[in-house]
């Protein structure tokens, strides 16, 4: 590879595969994440047809993420390793092939277990691979002035995702049927398989001798602290991302409503995924401050619905999609540019908490609705991302946070 992420000093745009390595480095994200929101956005029609609760969709939800906390940290040093191509290569077609099965796969499989929580599993571990070769691919293509950029549109790749759910329900599962919506995410995800440059994608080359370089490596303790509060974030935000269609349903919208809300509000989050690192990047700051005040936003966004039920559902929503996903972009821009060398390693210790987060979340708000009440479950979802707020409001003012935001300030 002719250039990369020189520590600190922003490479020459370099050849046009650099231009593919951010493009694929976004898809693959999207990819990976559509068998949970499509799930989710489906449920409804899946639940009609098989059975599917809400309790079981949280236990997918916890099984798909689960996999993913558990193989996320191994996931980032074999990607650190092999390089960016070939995770995004093994991220794309292991996804691909566990949507495919779970459209073919027989009603009578589906009403058991094991085999559709097996998949879910698969679809788990290309989840945690996608973000380790995304985030190095993109930490060797991109400058690091341009960083905040750079990962706001990555994760503007989760709500597209989102959107693409939403719109499987009128597009798919409201006419020529559920399982049709697997097969086309299917061959998107072999689209973005073959589009993947030859390139060997090793991590960023070490830093010229003499070159002025912020740390990067942050202590594992500040690794720990943010995780954690990726974790609470997400027990928030990746449950209203899977619970928003059903609750509409519950509260008297249509089933195609729903899902088109599903699809607002994830554009809402694209939105904001995408100006926050633009502002980032223009404002050279660590990013920390604005991921406090987006998940306490999103806290709020979710007591909104909580207590306004149908008549505030979608300023509730649109709030909680909008700052309660903005600040994910914030997170991966953070870690990487302290650890610009070791993206992929230092990105999956941090993504083990954000997917404890999203198995959780589900599983926790499922149990909560069918148990109790969705307005129960929401509150709670809303006071973990409000406590996610705190953690990382405290570990700012740490010696930890300051070296990390000091690296945010020093522009490159």
């Amino acid at each position: 590879m002719n250039s990369g992420v020189e520590a600190g000093i922003p490479s020459d745009p370099g050849p046009p595969v650099h231009g593919r390595a951010a493009v694929v480095a976004v898809a693959v994200i999207a990819v990976t994440i559509l068998p949970a929101f499509m799930t989710g956005a489906l449920a409804v029609q899946i639940g009609a047809d098989l059975g599917l609760n809400l309790a079981g969709l949280g236990g997918l939800y916890a099984v798909l993420f689960g996999a993913s906390a558990l193989t996320s940290a191994p996931t980032g040093r074999l990607v650190q390793r092999w390089g960016w191509p070939a995770g995004i290569r093994l991220a794309a077609a292991g996804s691909g092939a566990a949507m495919l099965a779970m459209a073919l796969l027989p009603g009578a499989l589906w009403a058991r277990w094991w085999p559709v929580a097996f998949l879910f599993a698969a679809a788990g571990v290309a989840a945690a691979t996608s973000q380790a070769g995304s985030n190095l691919a993109l930490a060797a293509a991109v400058p690091r002035r341009r960083y905040g950029l750079a990962f706001g549109l990555k994760h503007t790749a989760v709500p597209v995702a989102a959107i693409l759910g939403g719109l499987a329900v009128p597009g798919f599962g409201l006419t020529v049927g559920w399982r049709w919506a697997y097969v086309a995410a299917a061959g998107f995800a072999s689209a973005v398989l073959f589009s993947v440059p030859g390139d060997r994608g090793r991590a960023p080359a070490p830093r010229l001798p003499g070159s002025r370089a912020p740390r990067s490596e942050t202590p594992m303790r500040g690794l720990i602290g943010l995780a954690g509060a990726a974790a609470l974030g997400h027990t928030g935000a990746d449950a209203i991302a899977a619970f928003v269609v059903p609750y509409a349903v519950f509260v008297g919208v249509g089933e195609g409503g729903a899902g088109l809300l599903l699809a607002l509000g994830s554009a809402a989050g694209l939105a904001v995924r995408f100006l926050a690192g633009l502002l980032i990047d223009r404002r050279q700051q660590s990013g920390m401050a604005w991921m406090a005040v987006m998940l306490a936003g999103g806290g709020l966004g979710l007591a909104v619905m909580a207590s306004g039920g149908r008549g505030w559902l979608v300023a509730g929503t649109l709030l909680a999609f909008a700052a309660g996903w903005g600040w994910a972009g914030l997170l991966a821009f953070v870690v990487v540019r302290a650890n610009p060398e070791t993206a992929a390693a230092a990105s999956g210790i941090t993504n083990t908490g954000k997917y404890l987060g999203a198995g959780g979340g589900p599983l926790l708000f499922g149990f909560l609705a069918e148990r109790y009440s969705f307005e129960v479950a929401l509150w709670v979802a809303a006071a973990s991302m409000i406590l996610g707020a705190l953690v990382v409001a405290v570990l700012r003012v740490t010696p930890v946070g300051r070296s990390m935001a000091a690296v945010g300030e020093g522009g490159a």
